[in-house]
């Protein structure tokens, strides 16, 4: 019997850096408050993030947001710093230059401009046994090194794999559904890029792995999933419109997943 239901949350204060796991999150501005909420950018204008280089999972980065504070280190070095999270904080930008070698300086956005598709793609959602399964066909890899390399908000369990492929129909079909009191869109797959073949600790790039998640994904498509429509098997998670109702709600390990009905996205 399926009974969809939150079993992770995570959020990423700065994009491209390690997550925190939380218990609950409150709903921001089409986003979770506090995900994605700051970025690294160069001089150039660019965001320094893995799709431009794989530097970023060396950098370790945990976080105290009561204390609004960040801790950053490399990920083979015990020596950590700790800063305010904030933008304009000079010494946080000048480690941050120095570790990567240019001009990088921190950004702060609150109205959810800083997810990699703005407004429309609010959170990720992905099922526990979606995760296991693209695990098990890439041996070599643990599970929590396959779940970062996703970066997925919301993880779900008491489902089949794959199952939050529900959340989505053709292009321009999204599929209205709850979680708990939080009313959400799921409007499509999210089409993966060059950042999870990067190892989410090292950076090094897996030649392969591309290929074996698209075999892993075709070979436990669901029957009634409308991925096909989108191209390929490289998509996994769901993106989410999350309406700026509901800011000030929150969602909580354990909340239950409601499906409603179709909604025209055009």
């Amino acid at each position: 019997m399926e009974n969809p239901y939150i079993s992770k949350i995570r959020i990423y204060p700065v994009k491209s850096l390690d997550p925190i796991e939380v218990n609950e999150a409150e709903i921001g501005i089409h986003s979770l408050k506090y995900d994605r909420a700051y970025a690294m950018v160069a001089n150039d204008g660019r965001y320094v993030n893995g799709k431009r280089t794989g530097r970023v999972n060396e950098l370790k980065a945990t976080y105290d947001l009561k204390k609004g504070t960040i801790q950053l280190s490399h990920r083979k070095d015990k020596i950590v710093s700790e800063f305010e999270l904030k933008e304009d904080n000079t010494a946080l930008n000048t480690y941050l230059s120095d570790f990567f070698g240019l001009d990088v300086f921190l950004i702060h956005r609150t109205k959810g401009e800083l997810m990699d598709i703005p407004r429309a793609s609010s959170v990720t959602i992905v099922s526990e046994g979606s995760i296991k399964s693209i695990h098990e066909d890439l041996d070599k890899h643990s599970l929590e090194n396959v779940r970062l390399r996703f970066r997925a908000n919301i993880e779900i369990a008491g489902i089949p794999e794959f199952w939050e492929e529900k959340l989505f129909k053709t292009p321009g079909i999204g599929i209205r559904f709850k979680i708990g009191d939080v009313e959400m869109i799921g409007v499509s797959p999210r089409a993966r890029c060059n950042v999870p073949p990067q190892d989410p600790f090292t950076g090094e790039a897996d030649r392969s792995f591309a290929r074996k998640m698209m075999k892993s994904r075709a070979n436990s498509l669901p029957e009634d999933s409308d991925l096909a429509h989108y191209g390929s098997m490289y998509h996994l998670t769901v993106n989410t419109y999350l309406p700026e109702t509901e800011k000030g709600k929150w969602i909580t390990l354990g909340d239950t997943i409601e499906i409603g009905e179709p909604v025209n996205l055009g």
